[in-house]
């Protein structure tokens, strides 16, 4: 699925944003997220980025980088904008840290975000994203993904979907993300399928004993109302949790 043509649009603005601050440090730019993967929802998803540049960026060039970068998220066509640029040598190794040189986050319906150092950031968020960024993602500009991102192996994104399911846990229990972050992370643990969070509730519905958890999560998704309880939510992240466990056990 291509897409759609403002978001594409501001796609290049942000590469214009990028090329103008690292010049010819910038290797590449590139749509993840529900845009690489399919299930784009115009006005609710995210706009989601990862880009590449050839080296270590100074504090300086962070600062003037991630200033431009809020400035434009003004302008942007969905909820928001998440961008996280890395350094080569981290696309490129497999890492299994967080390992971005700049992420901001920011929109019209997003709180503004800026790191400038990955040390505190849990690192599951960005592993999942290089891996998407191998396998699915859509270039804006550069070279194809595969050849700038590295492959994440299935054990280490067993290991971070675990680790995401903790943090749901304490941090965003009864939210959306967390039922639907929840059922992409099981498809995977039994399919070796890592697609897009509405096709892994799809596929979770159909095995979870109580699906309304799950069908109350899409609703709000899409911008409509509904309730998650919070027991059920946490029951089935849980459920998911010792499903990556036992998966990573298998596997070992």
């Amino acid at each position: 699925m291509n897409p759609p043509e403002d978001v594409v649009a501001f796609g290049h603005a942000v590469v214009g944003v990028l090329g103008s601050i690292l010049i010819e440090e910038l290797v590449g730019a590139y749509f993840v997220g529900s845009i690489a993967l399919g299930d784009y929802v115009g006005g609710h998803s995210d706009i989601d980025v990862v880009a590449v540049c050839r080296r270590r960026l100074d504090e300086e060039t962070k600062t003037a980088l991630a200033e431009r970068l809020v400035e434009t998220t003004a302008s942007c066509p969905a909820r928001g904008l998440e961008l996280t640029l890395y350094r080569a040598e981290v696309a490129s190794s497999a890492a299994k840290e967080a390992g971005f040189e700049v992420n901001v986050n920011g929109g019209p319906r997003m709180t503004r975000e800026v790191h400038l150092s990955s040390q505190a950031e849990p690192r599951f968020w960005y592993v999942l994203d290089r891996a998407i960024a191998h396998r699915r993602a859509i270039t804006i500009f550069g070279p194809p993904a595969a050849e700038v991102f590295s492959d994440i192996t299935r054990q280490v994104l067993l290991e971070v979907m675990g680790e995401s399911m903790r943090w749901h846990r304490e941090h965003e229990k009864a939210t959306l993300y967390s039922v639907l972050n929840a059922s992409r992370a099981w498809r995977f643990a039994v399919d070796d399928v890592l697609g897009s969070k509405l096709e892994g509730a799809a596929w979770a519905r159909r095995r979870w004993w109580a699906p309304a958890v799950i069908d109350a999560a899409l609703e709000l998704r899409h911008g409509r109302p509904a309730r998650l309880d919070a027991d059920e939510v946490d029951r089935f992240l849980a459920y998911v949790e010792g499903a990556l466990t036992r998966a990573a056990s298998v596997r070992s």
